[in-house]
């Protein structure tokens, strides 16, 4: 297993503890044995409140989910970015990304100016600026979900399906790009 996640690694997560939702409805509904957490929790519920529950509990998951899926793209970036800043080992666009963090005022680099500077790395690839931009559009929606505002399109799936595209159309355009 990688030390780090990566978004294949999320959308294992997704489905398990999907599953474990799953399960504890069926549990539920078959009156199965349940961790007296979980009892204290439900005790009492009428069917409607149950029903409310767990849609909540559905609902809680897919943003959870979708966070540590984006939360894993932004760290496997991050390590490409530091990567192409040690040494010059062949890396594509090194000078470009380590001037990006030799002229940075604070330690930490905004994600966008990094994505920025991939965007305008090789103007020969407008098709690769394309899927930055939208990669650029999901993460402001990240934004949004992970300060409380109301998102659109933040579906797990529908995000995993985007970044895997956006993934291996990076690795298109940088054969080196170190993957999320």
């Amino acid at each position: 297993m990688q030390p780090f996640p990566d978004i294949a690694g999320a959308q294992h997560w997704y489905v398990t503890t999907k599953d474990g939702l799953i399960g504890l409805r069926m549990a539920a509904d078959h009156a199965a044995r349940l961790s007296d957490a979980t009892l204290d929790q439900l005790w009492g519920m009428t069917e409607a409140e149950w029903h409310q529950f767990y849609s909540q509990q559905a609902t809680r998951h897919e943003m959870f989910a979708t966070l540590a899926l984006f939360a894993a793209c932004e760290g496997g970036i991050r390590r490409d970015f530091e990567w192409r800043c040690l040494g010059n080992h062949g890396q594509e666009h090194r000078q470009k990304f380590s001037k990006l963090k030799r002229g940075a005022t604070r330690k930490h680099i905004p994600l966008n100016a990094i994505l920025d500077t991939w965007q305008s790395a090789d103007n020969q690839k407008k098709w690769f600026a394309n899927q930055i931009a939208t990669l650029k559009s999901l993460f402001e929606q990240r934004n949004d979900l992970a300060h409380g505002k109301e998102s659109i399109n933040v579906a797990f799936e529908l995000v995993f399906d985007r970044l895997d595209t956006i993934r291996q159309k990076w690795s298109e355009a940088a054969q080196d790009f170190r993957g999320y």
